[in-house]
């Protein structure tokens, strides 16, 4: 790949704009990123781009050093509303606004990251962050970040989503032009280890028992599960089932299409799965996973809600998720983000996911610097319930899986 359109040469670092990723390429794409990690895979990133998701434009930063690339950081703008992950109280103060100013907190934004829900940072550095080359080069992938939106019009930048042991690096090298808030947390669920028991086997009787209630109601209704790794035939279908989702949510970023959906499952090979359930033959609720060696991410969630109480729906597409997670020998499923209390209720914890959040008109900068908390309040993390038998295990294991949660005891 040949370096065009440089736009600054600084200590030997070359920063160069491309705004499609297939001018990157899968060999120097994953110079920077790994390709044991699926939600860092090119074919998903490229999905994602070629889904054409509505008003939503892409922006690839790269950097070169001595005639190789060393970072690569995927951005992308759109227009939305800054009250996305705003308390109620200030959705509601906003919303008597717009009675008379209908743009009001509607503003276009650039964000570094991806417009899917990986919860995790979308950032490719060859070094790793304890290197010392790390912080002084994310410092100017952070500047650079700032003078494109600057150049595209765009007040509003932020970083996504960085996640708690990132977060120290991330403030060392980006501080002195962004704020640090917080994003919508995420979810993990321990299910288990050889001499330990399978998640059922762990669960405390009256869990168990809900567990069990909650199957029968799924099997007395009579639906139909299926695993397809060509789900692009239901593409159609899992965007209005993913659309009455996206519709009760309090949180909305991005809004996925039928392309989406089609991309992925054309693109992913065996590294993306959907998880359907049927009535008869109507498809009424899935969820779409992405897998790898070492993880399964439930990604996107879709039911409709007329069907979702009769068989215990949401529920049961977890349990589901768990059941092929164990037989694939996995200890451990994220769950993402949303509906905190009721996957606290089958033994998921939480952690915390954070934004930097810069802007280019000094009066609003310093709002954000300020205020940024109004706007983007931090997650309220359920309390822990004694899902398991074993609970400090449970916690032990965690720790030792990588996950860094909060314990809210009953």
């Amino acid at each position: 790949m040949k370096c065009n359109s440089i736009i600054q040469d600084i200590d030997g670092i070359k920063l160069d704009w491309v705004e499609s990723i297939e001018k990157i390429g899968t060999e120097t794409w994953y110079q920077c990123f790994s390709e044991e990690d699926v939600l860092h895979a090119y074919d998903l990133h490229k999905a994602t781009e070629m889904a054409a998701l509505k008003d939503v434009k892409f922006h690839y930063l790269l950097a070169w050093k001595a005639g190789e690339v060393v970072a690569i950081l995927p951005c992308f703008s759109f227009r939305t509303s800054l009250t996305t992950v705003a308390s109620e109280f200030m959705n509601r103060v906003v919303t008597k606004v717009r009675k008379f100013w209908r743009e009001f907190l509607y503003l276009d934004i650039f964000i570094a990251g991806t417009p899917i829900a990986i919860c995790k940072e979308l950032i490719g550095i060859r070094y790793p962050p304890v290197d010392p080359r790390f912080s002084p080069l994310l410092t100017r992938l952070g500047e650079a970040v700032k003078v494109r939106a600057r150049t595209l019009g765009i007040d509003m930048v932020l970083i996504k989503e960085i996640t708690s042991a990132h977060l120290p690096y991330a403030k060392a090298a980006l501080r002195e032009y962004y704020s640090f808030v917080e994003s919508p947390a995420t979810t993990y669920l321990y299910l288990g280890e050889p001499g330990i028991g399978s998640y059922r086997e762990r669960l405390r009787k009256k869990y168990r028992s809900l567990m069990n209630s909650r199957q029968r109601r799924f099997e007395d209704a009579g639906y139909e599960w299926r695993v397809c790794q060509d789900f692009a035939p239901y593409a159609e279908q899992m965007e209005t089932l993913y659309l009455q989702v996206l519709h009760r949510a309090k949180i909305r970023f991005e809004t996925l299409n039928s392309n989406f959906f089609k991309e992925v499952s054309r693109s992913l090979g065996n590294r993306a799965f959907a998880v359907l359930v049927f009535d008869d033959d109507q498809l009424i609720a899935f969820e779409l996973v992405m897998q790898d060696q070492h993880w399964l991410h439930p990604l996107y969630l879709g039911m409709n809600y007329n069907d979702r109480d009769k068989g215990a729906l949401y529920f049961n597409l977890i349990y589901k998720i768990v059941e092929i997670a164990e037989d694939a020998g996995r200890p451990l499923v994220q769950l993402g983000q949303t509906s905190y209390k009721a996957k606290a209720s089958i033994g998921a914890v939480a952690e915390r996911l954070y934004l930097a959040v810069a802007n280019n008109n000094p009066h609003l900068n310093f709002l954000m610097h300020h205020f940024g908390n109004v706007f983007f309040p931090p997650t309220e993390i359920a309390r822990q319930q004694r899902t398991f038998r074993d609970m400090e295990l449970n916690n032990q294991a965690l720790r030792r899986l990588g996950v860094n949660f909060e314990v809210h005891p009953e």
